[in-house]
């Protein structure tokens, strides 16, 4: 457990956020936010809770965040102060030929009915995070299928047929149902009504905790479909980008209608543009990224959203073959190599040279706002020929000059936080970007 003097400080720092008047700046009232990834912090806190019931709750998920994780560790060895993970699981209970254990820690037993024990636990986990000492960053949805994402949104409300969520979670073939319904999430009001009551309930919970601070209102939203794919209008004179800002809008409003404190709230995007960079890059491709269907610069001129988000994976690509929990084959492909200018070399130098521009770009765009990397990536393969990852140790040596660089360089350009991903978890190993508690001290010591 931390110190008594410094806990004494955060629980002062966070009677503050509660009580300053509003005309206070919050960045003022928050430290430099140095952060990790453990997105996965809710499903393992409700495994140890369903293997330990005879346990008071609050025991089994303290012991899991001290023992298991030894979060208190990082905290008191560390400049790492702020947590982001995920406050939502749209994963349905169960499902047909889908193993047990996949779907757990799921919060709805169907759409806008909770599954109670969860958002308990949800609570008690928040509390605990807080007692701790961290900062948190909790996420509301996602884009992608994991933990349910918008094809779940649109198949509870029946844009889509039943089980189109289920077949693509389980063969992984998402790409064409993205280009094909990926406008609708955005459109139908019965799908933005259905989020927000769900968003409404773990709302209710995070508003009591002062030590949230940031709000992501989906986790890489984007508005990719057969009219990004075209840079094409969905009505006359309005882009898909157009539509997705709005909504984004709209949501951020709501959030901070349920949070009766000033809070930051962001899109929780990655940072792609539909526009030209503000200056000419060396490195950095200057072609915007229209397909994608959002556009950061767009987004910042929305009020309700308070605070820019970019995520930054600007490495070669690296490849792994898996297979899906249906047993299928399949090539897990990670970095944002297509970004680096196809004149320029694919040396480390000259992707820290990308990433300088990433950074620089995106920092440009957010109309005098505060921003946050909210996920720092990096990795690269063993050669040409063999895209698999290079080992843990290999990539730690780069990992440590290239994470301080890119962190002191963002702090420098307004970020109020840099997240790290991913701090390995008990189940939940990335071997792409996974480290252990050791790996993330020696990058930001104290």
């Amino acid at each position: 457990m931390a110190s008594l003097s410094r806990r004494t400080v955060l629980l002062g720092t966070l009677s503050l956020l509660s009580t300053t008047t509003s005309s206070s700046p919050l960045a003022a009232r928050i430290p430099p936010l140095y952060g990790i990834n453990a997105y996965y912090l809710l499903v393992e806190s409700y495994r140890r809770a369903k293997q330990q019931p005879e346990r008071p709750l609050k025991e089994v998920v303290m012991d899991y965040l001290v023992q298991d994780l030894r979060l208190d560790a990082l905290r008191r060895y560390s400049r790492i102060n702020a947590l982001r993970f995920w406050a939502f699981n749209d994963y349905p209970v169960s499902a047909p030929d889908v193993p047990s254990g996949v779907f757990d820690g799921a919060m709805w037993q169907a759409p806008n009915q909770p599954v109670e024990f969860v958002f308990h636990l949800l609570d008690t986990m928040v509390r605990c995070l807080g007692e701790l000492d961290f900062f948190l960053v909790p996420v509301l949805g996602n884009y992608w299928l994991s933990y349910g994402g918008i094809l779940r949104y649109l198949e509870w409300v029946g844009v889509i047929p039943s089980g189109t969520w289920l077949t693509a979670f389980l063969t992984l073939k998402d790409q064409d149902k993205y280009l094909q319904y990926g406008a609708d999430f955005y459109l139908n009001s019965q799908v933005e009504q259905l989020f927000q009551q769900h968003t409404r309930q773990v709302l209710c919970i995070l508003a009591q905790y002062p030590n949230v601070v940031i709000i992501d209102i989906l986790n890489e939203p984007r508005g990719k479909s057969i009219y990004a794919q075209n840079n094409q209008p969905v009505k006359p004179n309005l882009l898909i980008q157009d539509i997705v800002a709005s909504w984004l809008q709209r949501q951020a409003v709501f959030v901070q209608s349920q949070i009766p404190r000033r809070i930051w709230v962001t899109s929780g995007e990655e940072g792609w543009l539909n526009q030209p960079l503000p200056f000419s890059p060396r490195y950095l491709r200057p072609e915007p990224q229209f397909y994608e269907g959002i556009d950061l610069a767009l987004n910042m001129t929305r009020p309700a959203l308070t605070m820019g988000s970019i995520h930054m994976y600007t490495h070669p690509s690296v490849e792994l073959q898996k297979k899906t929990v249906a047993g299928l084959p399949f090539i897990d492909r990670r970095g944002w190599d297509f970004l680096l200018r196809p004149d320029r070399q694919q040396t480390i130098g000259n992707y820290r040279q990308l990433g300088d521009e990433w950074l620089r770009s995106r920092a440009a765009v957010m109309n005098k706002k505060p921003w946050y990397l909210g996920e720092l990536g990096w990795c690269r393969p063993r050669s040409l020929a063999d895209k698999r990852p290079l080992s843990s140790q290999e990539l730690q040596r780069e990992r440590t000059s290239l994470y301080r660089h890119w962190a002191e360089l963002a702090f420098s350009l307004g970020a109020k936080g840099v997240f790290l991903w991913l701090l390995n978890g008990v189940q939940h190993q990335d071997e792409f970007y996974g480290m252990t508690i050791e790996q993330m001290q020696a990058i930001f010591p104290r």
